[in-house]
């Protein structure tokens, strides 16, 4: 296993663990996330199925874990405008 490998895992559990704690109604929902490949830093954490497939229409949360901050984006989630939801969404 890489490091880059164990790097990724910790960042993504980082960003689930945030958002649980900013945004309480998700405590209880499984939770999963990804890098967003254009923007170095942030995390996107999505409510998903059974599976592991992120929930159209369940809002994506958007994560920088050096500022400890999270943004609360509704869109595509596979074409999300990135800036766009910066600016509109709403901090948790």
């Amino acid at each position: 296993m890489s490091i880059e490998t164990v790097d990724t895992h910790a960042r993504a559990a980082a960003a689930v663990a945030l958002v649980r704690q900013r945004a309480p109604e998700t405590r209880f929902l499984p939770m999963a996330a990804r890098p967003v490949s254009d923007h170095r830093g942030y995390v996107q954490v999505n409510r998903v199925d059974r599976t592991g497939r992120a929930l159209p229409g369940g809002g994506t949360f958007l994560v920088d874990l050096t500022k400890r901050t999270v943004v609360r984006a509704i869109g595509d989630l596979d074409r999300l405008d990135f800036a766009a939801a910066l600016r509109r969404g709403t901090r948790a």
